[in-house]
């Protein structure tokens, strides 16, 4: 064990070394330096991003030449109208992408709706929303698809994925506008009353449609939410 500990605290301080003396490098630049490199990282990731397979050397090269003045590679002439073309035909290709992904998240979120109806803990409505009582409210105060809501809520995907959810802001409750916010909520909330838990399965047509919300909720996803009306204002 006391070998174990040796070699851990040796390894901590060799880390600590490099990263000291990779600070101490990082020192040795002028601004200019500094903003070259980062403009250079940022254009890498942003077509890293966007699904551009880059020659780097090219690039490179390309950067030289017009700062150097020397002759191109390529006819300068061309630049502008080659760029529109490839963007445009970047651009749908990324949409096709998007649109196929869509559809086979949409075919999952059909066949998981189609077993979760069969559950007897399950109700459907006429639209296609699925929910389930897990706390009745007062039964009393219930609100209406203008009103604005106190609700604690955890949404995630089929998967199990947590895309958003009010215990990443301390678990307070947050104030929504039901007709500022996806159908399904819209819809959803309103089959609650005060006090009550209810657990929503929302079908993407219901939600976000095909459209990628960043990130988080890809397109064509069928979303679950558990919601707690805290209360209506």
């Amino acid at each position: 064990m006391k070998k174990q500990a040796i070699a851990l605290i040796g390894l901590a301080v060799f880390s600590i070394s490099c990263a000291h003396k990779e600070k101490q490098g990082a020192d040795k630049y002028t601004d200019d330096q500094k903003a070259s490199y980062y403009i250079g990282l940022s254009i890498a990731q942003n077509m890293k991003q966007e699904g551009f397979k880059v020659d780097a050397d090219l690039l490179a090269r390309a950067i030289k030449e017009e700062m150097d003045g020397k002759p191109k590679l390529l006819p300068a002439e061309d630049m502008n109208t080659f760029l529109q073309n490839f963007m445009q035909k970047q651009g749908e290709k990324k949409m096709s992408q998007e649109s196929a992904k869509a559809g086979e998240n949409k075919n999952k979120g059909l066949e998981f709706l189609a077993k979760n109806k069969t559950n007897a803990n399950v109700k459907t409505t006429a639209s296609g929303l699925q929910y389930e009582v897990l706390q009745e409210g007062d039964g009393k105060t219930k609100p209406t698809a203008s009103s604005v809501v106190l609700v604690k809520y955890t949404g995630k995907l089929l998967d199990g994925t947590v895309f958003d959810s009010t215990d990443k802001n301390g678990g307070a409750p947050v104030d929504i506008h039901l007709d500022q916010v996806i159908k399904g909520w819209t819809e959803g909330i309103q089959l609650m009353s005060k006090g009550a838990k209810y657990r929503f399965y929302i079908p993407s047509d219901l939600a976000y449609g095909d459209q990628d919300m960043g990130d988080a909720i890809p397109g064509g996803s069928t979303l679950i939410f558990d919601v707690e009306l805290v209360n209506v204002k």
